[in-house]
């Protein structure tokens, strides 16, 4: 099966983020990678469930995408 295509801003989130991360975004209203970027690295960071490895986890699928996380 092919992979499927990613409309432009609809990038989503990478498997494997920890539940309580995924919870924790899932109650902001991010979906896309394109959310996480314009919510910022501070807000991103304050989450409940934002550990380290959940933060590389999402730095290593923006830096994918040609994304970069802003630090506020």
């Amino acid at each position: 099966m092919a992979p499927k295509s990613v409309e432009p801003g609809r990038t989503p989130l990478p498997r494997g983020i920890a539940a309580p991360a995924r919870r924790a975004l899932a109650h902001a209203g991010v979906e896309t990678l394109e959310q996480v970027v314009a919510l910022g690295g501070r807000a991103l960071s304050g989450m409940h469930g934002m550990g380290p490895r959940t933060l590389a986890q999402l730095e290593d699928a923006l830096d994918e995408q040609g994304l970069e996380l802003p630090a506020g």
